[in-house]
């Protein structure tokens, strides 16, 4: 499985490159759109504070992904 997180958070990062390691998934971590490749992933993994409304809009036109995944602290608003 090819994942792409997008993130910032040191403690986000170490826990979701572990994960990947465990289940043998390509991982590829970057911290802004801007760093991101074009290219197909089947997950997208995306920490609440880099997110923003525009953000799908943004990342469809560069990549492609079959999931994607929202990670967020229990007090961070609610992704609308």
């Amino acid at each position: 499985m090819k994942i792409l997180l997008l993130n910032d958070n040191p403690v986000v990062n170490k826990l979701v490159t572990l994960s990947a390691q465990k289940t043998s998934d390509e991982l590829e971590v970057v911290e802004n759109v801007d760093s991101i490749n074009e290219g197909s992933y089947d997950l997208l993994v995306v920490d609440d504070t880099l997110y923003e409304s525009e953000l799908f809009t943004t990342l469809k036109e560069k990549i492609t992904f079959n999931k994607s995944l929202y990670i967020c602290a229990r007090d961070a608003a609610e992704c609308r």
